[in-house]
C-alpha cells in the first residue's frame, strides 16, 4: 500500500484557492467541502463546431481536440453521510440519477481479474436485482481498477484520464444505442423496446478514499441542453470511436460526496436511461481533489473498481426472469484481458443471446422471419428482372419471326411471278406447236408436186421455225437454270429463316415453298421433254 509522505502534485485542470483551505477547516464539523470543479470552456466556437476529443488523451494528442477546459465557480460538495436522517443519504435512481448503499464485500483478491469474475461479478449483479426495480437482465460490459501504484486498468472504454477530473457523462444516447447493438447484436431490437439503463458500480478497495473523491451531481435538476455530445475519436486512426457528454458551467448544479467513502460504501448512479417518464436519465460525475488540510497524514492513495453494467426491463409483452447471462466483461477478466490505459487494447466480446428460452424464442423467430422476408423479397425483385429479361428476347424473337414472314412473302410473290413467266413460255410454245401442225396437215393434202419454187419457200419456212424452235428452246434452258438457281436461294434463305423465326411456321412455309418449286420443275420437265419430243419428229419428217 503506497501512502502519502510528499505534497499533493498539482493538477493542471484543478484551481485551487484559498478558500479551499477555509473549506477544509469547515469540514472538520459539517463534512462538506468547497471546490472548483472543471468544465467545458464557455466557448462560442461550440455554438457551431461539436466538440471532438481524442482519446487515449495523452499530452501528445492535444493538439488534435478542442475541447478546452475550464474551472468554474466555487462549488458545495455536499456530504451525503447523515442527509435525511440516513446513514449515505435518501436518493434514488429515478429521481436523482445515483444512491448510495451499504453493501459489504467479503472479496479482496482485486488483483486477479478470473477470480473478479468468478465471484465479484456475480455480488453486483445479486446487488443490481436488489437495489434496481424492474431488472429483467443485467450485462456487464465495461470495468476499470485503480490500484497503488499504477494508471489505472480498464477494459473496453479508451478513456485515458485515470482520475477524470472534468465534468461530464461518459455517454450519450447516442452512443449507448451503439454499444447496446453491437453487444447483443439480433437481440438488441427487443432489449431496446423495453427499457435500457447503463448503471455504474463504484467501490473504494483496501482503505477509504481520503485523497480523491467522486462527486456526483442531482440528475433530477439537470436541464436539456446541460449536456453537450463530444465525440471521442482514436488517437492512431482517427476514427469515430464513441460519444461522451460535455458540460459547461452554470449556477445550480447540486453536487453530493461521500467523505471517507468506505469499501462497504457503494455508488450506484445512471449513465443513461431510456425511459422518459423519470426525473432523471442521467446525471453529471467528476474526480476531485480532496482540499489538502482534509486529508489525514500518511493516509493512502485511493483504489476503487468501476463496473459498468446495462440493466434491462423487458417490454411488457415479453417481461420474465432471466435466465443466466454471459457478460463480455467475464470473458474478459477470465483471459486477464484488462490492460494497462497506455496499452490502447481493445477488447470485444459478443452476448450470448440465449434465443432458447422461453419468449425470447418468439423474437429471435421474429428477427428470422423479418430476415427471410428480406431475402425473398430479393429474390422477387431477381425473379421479375429475369422475367422482364425473358419477355424482351420474346419479344425480339416475335420480331424476327415476323421479318422471316415478310421475306417468305416476297418469295412466294417471286415465284408467282416465275410461275406466269413459265406459263407465258408454255402458251407460246402450243401456238407454236398449233401452227405446225396445220402447216403439215396443209402440206400433206396438197399436191405433192408443187413447183420447185414454192418447194424451196416451204423448206426455208420449215429452217426458219426449226431456228425458231431451238432459239424457244435455248430461252426455254436458261429459264429452267433460272428457276433452279431462284430455288438454290429459296432453300438457303428459308435454311437461314428456319433458325430465326418460330420452328414451326418457317417449317411449313419451307415445305410449301419446296413443292411449289418442285411441281414447277415437274412441269418444265414435261414441258421441255414435250418440245424435245416434237422438235425430233420435226426432224423425223
Amino acid at each position: 500500500m503506497t501512502t502519502r509522505t510528499a505534497a499533493k502534485a498539482t493538477i493542471p485542470d484543478l484551481v485551487c484557492t484559498p478558500n479551499q483551505v477555509e473549506a477544509g477547516a469547515e469540514s472538520k464539523t459539517s463534512k462538506d467541502v468547497k471546490v472548483q470543479l472543471t468544465y467545458l470552456k464557455d466557448d462560442p466556437l461550440y455554438e457551431t463546431v461539436k466538440p471532438l476529443q481524442i482519446t487515449p488523451n495523452f499530452a501528445d494528442t492535444e493538439h488534435k481536440t478542442n475541447v478546452r477546459l475550464e474551472p468554474g465557480q466555487l462549488e458545495t460538495l455536499h456530504d451525503v453521510r447523515g442527509l435525511g436522517g440516513s446513514p449515505l443519504g435518501n436518493f434514488s435512481l429515478d429521481e436523482h440519477g445515483f444512491k448510495y448503499v451499504k453493501a459489504p464485500t467479503t472479496f479482496t483478491e482485486w488483483g486477479s481479474q478470473p477470480k473478479i469474475a468468478q465471484s465479484y461479478l456475480p455480488e453486483l449483479e445479486k446487488l443490481l436485482r436488489q437495489e434496481v426495480e424492474g431488472c429483467d437482465e443485467v450485462l456487464f460490459y465495461d470495468a476499470r481498477i485503480r490500484q497503488a501504484g499504477d494508471e489505472g486498468l480498464r477494459v473496453e472504454g479508451l478513456s485515458y484520464n485515470p482520475f477524470a477530473r472534468q465534468v461530464h457523462t461518459d455517454n450519450t444516447e447516442r452512443s449507448v444505442i451503439e454499444k447496446i447493438t453491437a453487444m447483443t447484436e439480433m437481440k438488441a431490437e427487443f432489449l431496446l423496446s423495453g427499457r435500457a439503463r447503463i448503471i455504474n458500480i463504484w467501490r473504494p478497495i483496501k482503505h477509504p478514499v481520503y485523497d480523491c473523491g467522486l462527486a456526483i451531481a442531482d440528475g433530477g435538476k439537470l436541464r436539456e441542453d446541460d449536456v453537450i455530445e463530444c465525440e471521442r475519436h482514436l488517437a492512431k486512426t482517427g476514427e469515430y470511436w464513441d460519444t461522451m457528454g460535455v458540460i459547461r458551467y452554470r449556477p445550480g448544479f447540486d453536487w453530493y460526496f461521500c467523505s471517507e467513502q468506505a469499501e462497504e460504501d457503494v455508488l450506484l448512479f445512471k449513465n443513461f436511461d431510456t425511459a422518459k417518464d423519470v426525473k432523471a436519465q442521467i446525471c453529471l460525475h467528476t474526480a476531485f481533489d480532496m482540499p489538502a488540510d482534509t486529508i489525514p497524514e500518511g493516509a493512502p492513495t485511493r483504489e476503487s473498481i468501476e463496473v459498468r453494467a446495462c440493466v434491462f426491463t423487458y417490454p411488457e409483452f415479453g417481461r420474465r426472469p432471466s435466465g443466466p447471462t454471459h457478460h463480455p466483461l467475464v470473458t474478459s477478466l477470465e483471459q486477464g484481458h484488462l490492460k494497462r490505459l497506455d496499452d490502447e487494447h481493445v477488447i470485444t466480446d459478443r452476448l450470448r443471446t440465449d434465443i432458447d428460452e422461453a419468449k425470447e424464442v418468439k423474437d429471435a423467430m421474429l428477427v428470422w422471419r423479418r430476415m427471410e422476408m428480406k431475402k425473398l423479397e430479393q429474390l422477387v425483385v431477381q425473379r421479375t428482372r429475369e422475367r422482364d429479361e425473358a419477355i424482351a428476347r420474346l419479344q425480339e424473337s416475335d420480331m424476327n419471326r415476323q421479318s422471316a414472314l415478310v421475306v417468305i412473302q416476297q418469295l412466294h410473290k417471286e415465284v408467282a411471278a416465275f410461275k406466269k413467266d413459265m406459263a407465258a413460255v408454255r402458251n407460246e410454245l402450243r401456238s407454236e406447236q398449233r401452227s405446225s401442225s396445220r402447216r403439215k396437215e396443209s402440206f400433206d393434202s396438197s399436191d405433192r408436186r408443187v413447183p420447185v419454187e414454192e418447194y424451196e419457200a416451204m423448206r426455208n419456212e420449215l429452217n426458219v421455225m426449226y431456228a425458231e424452235n431451238g432459239r424457244l428452246h435455248h430461252e426455254n434452258v436458261c429459264l429452267s437454270d433460272q428457276v433452279a438457281h431462284q430455288a438454290r436461294n429459296i432453300q438457303k434463305w428459308t435454311a437461314e429463316l428456319v433458325g430465326q423465326g418460330n420452328e414451326a411456321v418457317t417449317r411449313s412455309w419451307q415445305g410449301s415453298v419446296e413443292k411449289a418449286v418442285q411441281s414447277e420443275r415437274e412441269k418444265d420437265a414435261f414441258v421441255i421433254k414435250n418440245l424435245r419430243d416434237e422438235i425430233e419428229r420435226l426432224r423425223r419428217k
